[in-house]
């Protein structure tokens, strides 16, 4: 299943070069910038690995803001949502007290308002256990001199996650500080100064992916102090469960121990829940459900009540290693209908396993 992600200011720095991860990584893009000729070279090359949209427009426009959601929810919904367009305000910055009061609005219906708006606008696109990433600053926590209107407007969008984060416990929502970087905000922030030792934008994208596919809480976070995603073995764990009582299991495991519902599907061939079990996720499957992925990743055989399931970066590698270890293959890899390209295999113990990895669409 292809997943779709929007993102703000996605013409240049960081906004672009996390879109770009992102195509690589099969993600359809809805992406927005002021700038109409910057937004079209970078659709254009974004193009090239996945689908996009691209909308002019301003995000303190309410209009926009209802366009964003449409094309959101033309697109089956948001797994995404990463409110990235920000205005410094004057540069060189004025202190506090010399700050004109109309031109610290703007600032913060740029870096504050706006975001929240979009959000506002997109929520009924949001799919359940969807992140949404608000970008900040340290200026936001450290109190610098000459600072004062970009950084208490990122103060308050931080502030704003979080209390966000506590009203619906079913999002992940993010703060973010990417740390300094070799951007056009960034030069004019210091006019006239050489800011080529910073580092580029493509260096905090990777805290970016951490949050975007891993299971960190909702919280404030520098990007360049999370943990880089795993390049090899296994990214994450999934402990199939099928059951006889799937009502009685969701009443359980989500109901009973709290375990909140990233995604959950009735279909004709069966019923499935993934629930956020810290470090794992849980996935509740009923007896049609899990003999259909029995049929269609195994050829019928049947895996029992438990397998364990692991995302894995190299399907052929991970599943080769597996084998030397004493894993023996039951079906040859095969895609399936959710967008995963699975290997069942068993383990020495006799325990049913699955490796997959998600599937691009180019990859199809």
């Amino acid at each position: 299943m292809t997943r779709t992600a929007l993102i703000t200011g996605a013409s240049r720095g960081l906004g672009r070069a996390l879109a770009r991860q992102l195509a690589a990584d099969g993600w359809h893009l809805i992406i927005d910038a002021r700038g109409a000729d910057a937004l079209t070279d970078v659709r254009r090359e974004l193009a090239q690995h996945t689908s996009v949209q691209a909308l002019v427009g301003d995000v303190r426009d309410a209009a926009h803001r209802a366009a964003l959601a449409t094309a959101a929810q033309a697109s089956g919904g948001l797994d995404l949502l990463v409110n990235n367009a920000s205005t410094l305000g004057p540069s060189p910055q004025p202190t506090l007290l010399d700050y004109p009061l109309d031109t610290l609005a703007e600032v913060y219906a740029v870096n504050v308002l706006a975001p929240l708006g979009l959000i506002q606008a997109v929520q009924g696109q949001l799919k359940p256990g969807a992140r949404i990433i608000n970008i900040s600053s340290d200026a936001g926590v450290e109190a610098y001199p000459g600072w004062g209107g970009y950084g208490s407007s990122k103060a308050a969008l931080d502030h704003l996650s979080a209390i966000l984060a506590a009203e619906r416990p079913d999002l992940r929502v993010y703060a973010v500080d990417p740390g300094d970087m070799n951007t056009q905000m960034h030069q004019e922030a210091f006019p006239g100064e050489d800011i080529s030792d910073r580092p580029a934008p493509e260096t905090s994208v990777p805290g970016l992916i951490e949050l975007i596919g891993g299971a960190l809480p909702s919280g404030r976070y520098q990007a360049r102090n999370l943990p880089q995603p795993r390049q090899g073995g296994a990214q994450e764990l999934r402990v199939a469960l099928t059951v006889a009582d799937y009502p009685a299991a969701v009443r359980q495991y989500r109901d009973g121990l709290g375990l909140p519902e990233l995604s959950a599907w009735d279909r004709p061939d069966g019923r499935g829940m993934l629930l956020d079990a810290g470090h794992a996720v849980l996935e509740l499957l009923d007896e049609r459900q899990s003999a259909s992925i029995d049929a269609i990743e195994a050829g019928g055989a049947q895996a029992g009540p438990l397998r364990l399931v692991f995302k894995v970066a190299d399907l052929q590698a991970s599943g080769d290693s597996m084998v030397d270890h004493g894993a023996t293959v039951v079906r040859d890899p095969v895609d399936t209908p959710w967008g995963h390209r699975n290997l069942r295999l068993r383990s020495n113990a006799d325990l049913p396993l699955t490796l997959f990895i998600e599937r691009n669409d180019t990859d199809a």
